[in-house]
């Protein structure tokens, strides 16, 4: 009979010894982790009563424990709430980046540790406990609690900077050396590769689970989850990264899917399976020696870590605006060393970075500082009370000025300048990402063959063929300006001249980016004379630049990565209104990229005293006239019939090309760009303006619908005053669809029309057939 491999016998000794100390905690109302360390301890090498684990396999429980402990963490990680709290917990931990680690590090020094044992220290400091301020909350009451949201948010950007931090002791551990410019060239490498990851993983994963959604049982649902999650441990492996971020990401990820709540559900199991194996791990590498050897260093850290999150994340959240009783209430909960601490003390010592000690010192840290956190959180209403005695009237600002303040701060709409420019560099700096990713792996396949036949012109025409053909849509992307930045590039460019130049800058700045792409490709396949090149290179941009084609792939491929996105949320909407009629939520592409404008009719316009219908808007301009003002009159919804008459104001929607093509075909219309609004901002203040008699709402398409394959014109759309705004279709939006347009199964349409009938529309959700 063959020997049984240590890995399953470890594997024994590692679950009854969990099984019966993680009992023993939830008898004595103790945090399971706790017993899990001991578990681990009793387990390791340091305990020689029994049967241990090997002290070779250690490592290896730990990695593996960890990446689904991190992928589980993911999973409960959402972009989206990172964005609506980043305001304040980003402040918040960013305020402890640049304080704890500086206590922590000159703490270490007082200690006599090295350099580097000083430094992660510091760093170590940050990271509160998530698990066990998620049970104490639960178990004093505080899970509703006003401040809870902060302290939840300030934990997701403790997680994200441990992340990081991870990052860089892989690096430093593989290089020995870290300089300056080392660190930024880490810091720029992690910054594209997450940008990376997460752009293609949010377009292309929810694409496919949807694909597959009707053969996704538990089973396979499971068996997807764990591979998309080992493939991306692969990846950041590959790329030089920690297993461990790479866990998290393939988690973030798939938290943004519909599939997310069934996902987490599946692999729950999993997940409590291998983090329990993973603190087991922890506790194996503790040392009593070490423990009692550092007792007082014990001490002086717990007390250092209590103390300095106690007053460096209040100082932190208060600065953020809120007033100084929440501000102590989210520090105080928030006073101890977290499970991020364990697994980066045992990265530095698994990799040679830090002595030995450290290690057992920061799980003791950890554990004491656990128990001390119910008593912090009860600690905080009567520091606070105290501090209200003692402090003088004179300064009872400093305890009465609410969040409001803040919040109006930190949620006020910032200048156009700056919102324009942090449109512009993001949108710019994710397409260069993308291109750059694309350009790399195709130089790197067709290379290959090139290489083998490099006189074989074909081959060359080919790969130049497809990599023009992959990256023309981005290309495009990068020289247009769409949705917000759009919208705000006019509302610079009209309202002062001065802004001309810069603006004219911008924009030149992205034509050099898109022509250096080209020119890349055309140089890559081509072995040609230097002004061949860039005549070439000038004639393939002006066919992108013109191409309206590639500029509807463009918007495909943006409105399927906004639709995945937000796929959750619209999912969530379609169940709570049965996926009929509903109003519109900002979560579609459409949305936030079909503007309503205004323009008046000047006497020299060649539009006056023409109907609608031989001005033929729609087809020439690619807009919908939806009202027209005349004297105190509003016409609404106007048939091709009517004429229009000088002094006229016309209200029309329309993507930004389109208004500009309007605009600029006739001198004598003038554009009021200052009332330029997207299709959902001017909703929501037609819904709110009870003298308004426009409304629109958005509806997809059932399998059972008596919509399937009628068009618009059979549709009674156009007799209720109702026009068809846009088709999401396969995540393409049709833009001012024609009136032969037929409707099809998942079509998600935008509607809007005369507010009676609309409303009329949403209670009973019901179209009138009339065929």
């Amino acid at each position: 009979m063959s020997e049984l491999p240590s890995l399953i016998s470890d594997l024994a000794v590692i679950l009854i010894l969990g099984s019966i100390f993680s009992l023993l905690c939830k008898i004595l109302k103790q945090p399971v982790v706790l017993g899990y360390i001991v578990a681990g301890f009793i387990a390791g090498p340091n305990f020689a009563f029994f049967q241990t684990v090997a002290p070779e396999n250690i490592s290896t429980w730990a990695d593996i424990g960890v990446i689904f402990l991190l992928f589980g963490m993911g999973l409960e990680f959402s972009f989206k709430k990172m964005i609506s709290i980043g305001k304040v917990g980003g402040k918040a931990v960013l305020f402890e980046v640049l304080t704890l680690p500086i206590l922590g590090f000159v703490v270490g020094k007082l200690i006599g540790w090295p350099t580097i044992d000083c430094l992660l220290l510091g760093s170590m400091l940050i990271m509160s406990s998530t698990a066990i301020i998620v049970k104490t909350f639960n178990d004093l009451g505080f899970s509703k609690a006003n401040f809870t949201p902060i302290v939840f948010g300030i934990l997701v950007f403790e997680d994200l900077f441990a992340i990081l931090i991870m990052v860089l002791i892989s690096t430093l551990a593989a290089s020995r050396e870290f300089e300056g410019s080392q660190l930024l060239f880490v810091l720029f490498k992690l910054i594209f590769f997450l940008i990376l990851w997460v752009i293609l993983g949010i377009y292309l994963i929810p694409t496919l689970l949807k694909k597959v959604r009707k053969h996704l049982n538990d089973e396979t649902l499971l068996l997807i989850s764990m591979g998309l999650c080992l493939l991306m441990v692969v990846l950041a492996n590959k790329v030089g990264f920690s297993s461990a971020l790479g866990a998290f990401v393939m988690g973030s990820i798939l938290a943004e899917t519909v599939e997310q709540e069934r996902i987490e559900k599946v692999i729950a199991p999993i997940k409590d399976f291998f983090a329990a194996i993973f603190f087991v791990s922890v506790g194996m590498m503790v040392d009593p020696k070490i423990l009692v050897s550092n007792f007082w260093v014990i001490i002086l850290i717990a007390a250092t870590s209590i103390l300095g999150k106690m007053i460096f994340s209040t100082l932190g959240v208060r600065l953020t605006g809120e007033n100084l009783k929440t501000s102590m209430q989210c520090g105080f909960s928030l006073a101890q060393m977290g499970e991020f601490s364990f697994i980066i003390a045992a990265m530095g010592m698994n990799l040679g970075l830090t002595s030995a000690n450290i290690y057992p010192i920061v799980i003791a840290v950890s554990v004491l500082t656990t128990f001390t956190t119910p008593y912090t959180m009860r600690l905080a209403l009567p520091t606070y009370n105290l501090i209200a005695t003692l402090l003088p009237s004179r300064f009872s600002y400093v305890l009465e000025s609410t969040s409001a303040s803040g919040k109006q701060e930190i949620i006020s709409e910032t200048s156009t300048w700056r919102q324009y420019l942090k449109t512009y560099f993001a949108r710019l700096g994710i397409y260069i990402i993308i291109c750059g990713f694309l350009l790399s792996v195709s130089f790197g396949i067709m290379g290959k063959f090139i290489k083998e036949d490099p006189n074989n012109w074909i081959k060359r025409l080919i790969g130049a063929a497809i990599t023009l053909s992959l990256l023309a849509p981005l290309v495009r992307g990068i020289i247009h300006n769409v949705g917000k930045q759009s919208m705000l590039f006019i509302t610079l460019w009209t309202e002062n001249k001065n802004n001309h130049l810069i603006l004219s800058f911008l924009s030149t700045i992205r034509y050099i980016i898109a022509l250096v792409f080209i020119s890349l490709i055309l140089n890559f396949y081509f072995n040609l004379p230097a002004y061949i090149i860039l005549i070439s290179t000038l004639v393939f941009f002006a066919m992108i630049f013109n191409s309206k084609r590639l500029l509807r792939y463009n918007w495909s491929i943006e409105s399927r990565f906004v639709k995945n996105f937000n796929a959750r949320q619209i999912s969530q909407t379609r169940q709570q209104n049965k996926g009929g009629i509903t109003e519109m939520s900002n979560l579609h592409w459409v949305e936030s990229n079909i503007y309503v404008a205004e323009c008046e009719i000047l006497e020299e316009s060649h539009l006056a005293e023409k109907s609608l219908r031989n001005l033929n808007f729609r087809n020439i301009y690619n807009i919908i006239i939806i009202s027209v003002h005349r004297n105190a009159t509003q016409y609404a919804f106007p048939n091709g019939d009517f004429t229009l008459h000088v002094n006229d104001k016309l209200l029309f929607l329309g993507t930004m090309g389109s208004i500009r093509a309007l605009d600029m075909d006739d001198d004598a219309l003038e554009v009021d760009y200052s009332k330029l609004q997207t299709l959902n901002d001017f909703n929501t203040l037609q819904k709110n303006d009870p003298n308004s008699i426009m409304h629109c709402v958005m509806f997809q398409i059932q399998k059972d619908s008596m919509w399937i394959g009628k068009s618009l014109m059979g549709s009674s759309l156009m007799r209720d005053k109702c026009i068809v705004v846009a088709i999401e279709r396969n995540d393409s939006p049709i833009i001012n669809p024609s009136s032969h347009t037929t409707f099809k199964e998942n079509d998600f349409v935008w509607v809007i029309g005369n507010k009676s009938v609309v409303y009329k529309l949403l209670e009973n959700n019901y179209f009138e057939d009339t065929e």
